[in-house]
């Protein structure tokens, strides 16, 4: 009895062996292994500098983590200036040449923040999402001239131009955001470039419908195409602004001052300085 005792310890040591030797083979390599990632890009704002600034930290921090494969480029927003729209745009469609880059909208993609999302392909938003509203306005000052008190030395060195110029720039921006438009989406599109012009915005099923985006989903649903896209499997999920805020925070670098031209949280209204936006606001009557 004893003998046949240790002859069952002796294959259960074996076995147990054997389980151990499998496992440290086959299971240890793929947890050392770094797992792919997808990496999620956030822009809940107003488009001005600073918000456009910490875009391009959370690009270059998808650049340098070699674990990321594909990105998604999270909106909820109104727009803002002009010139940092067409910088996210810039730099949004310059990652994309280095891996996917899918779009998400939440409550809003408006305005500028249309014109940033136009950089990535394919689009999602939710049912309700409000969509659009192509143009581009200005609030622009008095012209001044010359007094007693104000001396220049030309008509227009005050406000930089005259009201014909003005016009022609605002109308040079508006028929360059309907070409943004219409070069990203192609064959997609489903209204003539005047329609676009009108600055309507459109709930998220007729964006579908209209072509301005491609499909009614959820941010996870962006994330599972992102990951198709790349190729990967087994991956993990990354909020790169969450990672670049936090370093940030250990920096002690300065972070986010409010926009100028943020609307009031309690009123809505807006002190907007004079330029040109490419901005929604339904209560810009407030702007003064």
């Amino acid at each position: 009895m004893d003998t046949v005792f240790v002859y069952l310890r002796k294959i259960g040591i074996w076995m147990s062996g054997g389980v151990a030797f499998i496992l440290g083979v086959l299971v240890l390599p793929w947890l050392l292994v770094p797992r792919p990632a997808v990496g999620i890009i956030r822009l809940n704002s107003d488009i001005w500098y600073a918000s456009a600034w910490l875009i391009q930290l959370e690009i270059e921090e998808a650049r340098q983590d070699e674990n990321v494969k594909a990105v998604i480029f999270q909106v909820d927003s109104p727009g803002g200036e002009v010139v940092a729209s067409q910088t996210l745009y810039l730099e949004l469609q310059s990652l994309r040449r280095e891996m996917p880059v899918v779009g998400s909208i939440d409550s809003m993609a408006a305005s500028g923040g249309y014109y940033a999302v136009m950089a990535v392909d394919p689009i999602y938003a939710k049912p309700s999402s409000s969509i659009g509203n192509v143009g581009v306005w200005s609030y622009a000052p008095e012209e001044i001239g010359v007094n007693d008190v104000v001396l220049t030395s030309g008509p227009f060195k005050m406000t930089g131009s005259n009201r014909d110029e003005f016009l022609r720039e605002l109308e040079g921006i508006k028929q360059e955001f309907l070409a943004t438009v219409f070069s990203q989406r192609g064959e997609r599109m489903q209204m003539t470039p005047a329609d676009l012009s009108q600055g309507l915005l459109y709930p998220g099923r007729e964006a579908v419908r209209l072509g301005l985006i491609d499909y009614i989903g959820t941010e996870t649903d962006a994330i599972e195409k992102a990951a198709e896209q790349a190729g990967i499997a087994n991956y993990k999920v990354v909020d790169l602004e969450a990672r670049v805020i936090d370093r940030l925070l250990k920096e002690d670098s300065i972070l986010l001052e409010p926009w100028i031209g943020a609307a009031d949280p309690m009123t809505g209204e807006r002190e907007l300085p004079h330029g040109i936006y490419l901005l929604y606001d339904p209560r810009l009557r407030g702007a003064r």
